[in-house]
């Protein structure tokens, strides 16, 4: 609701101008995009039933990622382990951390960047 000003605040504290305009369309958190080779990934990922946690793609990507960067293996999180994660995000962030019976240690969010910020 709004206040008999022309001007209210947001959540951020930003001023924002009152509209009586209704929303046509949907906000889009993240939408995909996807072209043919993607496509395909996917449905490969389906007809082959390597969707979750783990499967050939994963691996590839594993590998890849160490020879890029240099290291013998990806991250190797034992039980146990703290592995630091975005406050800000979806259940799935810290799901593979618990899968792997570590503890997910969520971080604070800069409300500029979106960035982890751990002096918050």
């Amino acid at each position: 609701m709004f206040v008999q000003n022309k001007y209210n605040k947001n959540n951020l504290g930003l001023a924002c101008e009152k509209s009586n305009r209704t929303m046509n369309k949907p906000i889009l958190l993240s939408t995909p995009h996807m072209g043919d080779r993607e496509l395909e990934f996917v449905k490969e990922a389906f007809d082959t039933n390597w969707i979750a946690p783990v499967g050939p793609h994963v691996d590839a990507f594993d590998q890849e990622f160490c020879q890029v960067i240099g290291a013998s293996h990806g991250a190797a999180i034992q039980p146990g382990d703290e592995v630091f994660c975005s406050s800000l995000t979806f259940v799935v962030t810290a799901n593979p951390i618990t899968y792997l019976r570590a503890k997910p240690v969520f971080i604070n969010c800069d409300r500029i960047s979106w960035n982890m910020n751990p002096d918050l």
